[in-house]
């Protein structure tokens, strides 16, 4: 999978774009027909596609715009902010919850369309590859990080109704090892100045596993264990990358801060 994003990256803006838009349209499906237990390519189905695919190509390809990527950056941070309340305060029977957001399912492209314009906004910067390395890295190493403090060290568990395996150990350590590779790699990849982007790191570690945890709330009130079968021992696309498009609106809200 990293030789395919790497290879992706290497041919260009635009075939990084179409990447990201098709892992998109598989986020969209999983999110459809296996969280919300809709019938795939119903009318419902072909519409939602639509309403995330064409303002996405348009918008990231055809007519790029900052100040549309930078608005949909904006609205992505308090989407995010919403999803937050939802994961520490809504407590929904299962059943009842996909009932109720199933009413909405239109909304999946929103969902989906507004943190993925976040991700694609970062091509706009000259070292956009090198900035998306960064992303990858504050990202990978929280995964990393978490578990390997996790089954070395986990003894409290984080949250054991809705993440049974995820440690607190686990968390504070993938916090940290994303705080080390995120500041190496901006470090060696875009500047010397690495001053309180430790910290920074650190929160952007922490917001990488809410964005998981969010997911994983998602997924037990679906009552499924994957979002969905498409990669062998993996699950689904939603599966790999639900923490990086948590964590883009606010990595993108930081590149825009570090680039005033």
């Amino acid at each position: 999978m990293v030789f395919i994003v790497g290879m992706v990256v290497y041919f260009g803006i635009t075939s990084t774009v179409l990447f990201i838009a098709l892992a998109g349209i598989f986020c969209i499906d999983e999110l459809l027909c296996n969280f919300l237990k809709k019938k795939r390519f119903s009318p419902n189905y072909f519409i939602t596609q639509a309403l995330f695919s064409i303002p996405f190509i348009y918008f990231e390809l055809i007519n790029r715009n900052v100040a549309i990527n930078d608005f949909a950056v904006n609205l992505a941070v308090i989407l995010n902010m919403i999803l937050l309340v939802y994961l520490f305060f809504v407590k929904t029977d299962g059943e009842v919850f996909v009932r109720r957001v199933s009413k909405f399912s239109l909304l999946t492209s929103v969902f989906l369309l507004l943190p993925f314009i976040s991700l694609t906004s970062l091509v706009f910067y000259p070292d956009w590859i090198k900035i998306i390395a960064v992303l990858l890295l504050v990202n990978f190493g929280m995964d990393t990080g978490a578990w390997f403090f996790g089954k070395s060290f986990g003894k409290r568990k984080l949250w054991p109704s809705i993440s049974p395996n995820k440690t607190v150990e686990g968390l504070i350590g993938g916090a940290f090892t994303s705080s080390i590779v995120g500041c190496l790699a901006w470090y060696y990849l875009i500047d010397e100045n690495i001053v309180y982007k430790f910290s920074i790191f650190f929160v952007l570690g922490i917001l990488s596993q809410l964005g998981d945890l969010i997911q994983s709330k998602l997924k037990r009130q679906s009552g499924i264990k994957d979002s969905s079968s498409l990669i062998p021992g993996h699950g689904g696309v939603y599966d790999r990358i639900d923490s990086l498009i948590f964590l883009s609106p606010f990595f993108a809200l930081f590149m825009r801060m570090m680039y005033v």
